[in-house]
């Protein structure tokens, strides 16, 4: 009897260990926490801080960040409630910008100053960010800061902002033809020269110095689609779980527990996703807190051969911003 009762516990415990791996590796998709320490820095940069502090992400490419002309209305009437983490220190809207602190959200808010015309000789840096945060502080109670980290670069494949697989797609382990491409190193180098392994520890380590100074992350915005997945035999939407999975892991919050965006690309396109940008359904049957915007009747640029059927202008990108934001309005604050 004692055997018998030794082997039925020893049988238990080896089902209860199985089950806790595999329950972690279902929550994180099996990857590891980032083993990151965070610098002693007031992000607030003296900031009187409202009563909450709301952090919203975004990450993608060209139209995220920032393929439109920035117009005079762009840069007045920025309210002190809407913030902008900066992730790479630099040139912003005529001011030095530290790394690591928020600043009031007058654009450009990703590309700095001296790049702020493109190859093309188009003049760029607006990002739908802009709208999406000065929307959502124009429809939140007085109480509430809208913080935004934002981190993207042109013709950004899928594969550059994911946790663990990022590093070999930079070697050219397993990648598509051509990728990734002189535009994605970079960008990729650009984070890496501001002392980020990746741009998805990017994104992990202000997000966690915002939450360390009373922030709540609500949720995130994309903008990817246009350059796929970059890697071979990689399907984009499992990809995008694993990114998502992963980033609210790392940042201590529960599985699905706050909603992602994703904007089509052109005209109502889904790119290079194999139709992932179809509709609410079809991304929702892999990712279930997942919503699509619509990109149908956001216009692109003019001049110097524009538009491209790929990168949208101003008044675009400005309604892509508000619908990013009147979806995250009705999903987070009930507002219909």
């Amino acid at each position: 009897m004692k055997r018998i009762g030794f082997c039925l516990i020893s049988i238990v415990i080896v089902f209860l260990f199985v089950l806790s791996c595999t329950s972690t590796e279902s929550n994180s998709g099996g990857s590891t926490p980032l083993n990151i320490v965070l610098p002693d820095i007031d992000v607030l940069a003296g900031y009187n801080l409202t009563e909450e502090f709301h952090i919203y992400i975004a990450f993608g490419q060209s139209n995220m960040q920032g393929p439109a002309e920035i117009r005079a209305q762009d840069r007045t009437g920025v309210s002190e409630r809407f913030r902008i983490m900066n992730v790479v220190a630099g040139g912003y809207a005529g001011g030095y910008r530290e790394k690591h602190l928020f600043y009031r959200a007058v654009p450009p808010l990703i590309i700095p100053d001296r790049n702020l015309v493109n190859h093309l000789g188009l003049n760029i840096g607006l990002s739908p960010v802009d709208y999406f945060g000065r929307t959502l502080t124009q429809n939140t109670p007085e109480n509430i800061t809208i913080g935004v980290i934002a981190a993207a670069n042109g013709d950004m494949a899928l594969a550059a902002f994911h946790k663990t697989k990022a590093d070999n797609y930079y070697k050219r382990v397993g990648t598509l033809d051509g990728r990734p491409s002189p535009t994605e190193i970079q960008g990729m180098n650009r984070y890496r020269s501001a002392g980020y392994a990746s741009i998805y520890e990017a994104i992990v380590i202000n997000a966690k110095l915002a939450q360390r100074a009373g922030g709540t992350v609500k949720g995130i915005i994309v903008h990817q689609g246009e350059s796929g997945v970059g890697l071979r035999d990689t399907n984009w939407l499992a990809l995008l779980k694993e990114i998502y999975d992963d980033m609210l892991s790392d940042l201590g919050l529960a599985p699905n527990s706050i909603p992602v965006l994703l904007g089509q690309t052109w005209n109502g396109g889904s790119g290079l996703t194999s139709g992932a940008l179809a509709n609410d359904r079809v991304i929702q049957a892999v990712v279930p807190n997942a919503w699509i915007i619509s990109s149908v009747g956001a216009t692109g640029r003019t001049g110097q051969g524009q538009p491209d059927n790929i990168h949208f202008g101003s008044a675009g990108i400005e309604l892509l911003g508000r619908r990013y934001a009147e979806k995250m309005i009705e999903l987070v604050y009930r507002q219909n």
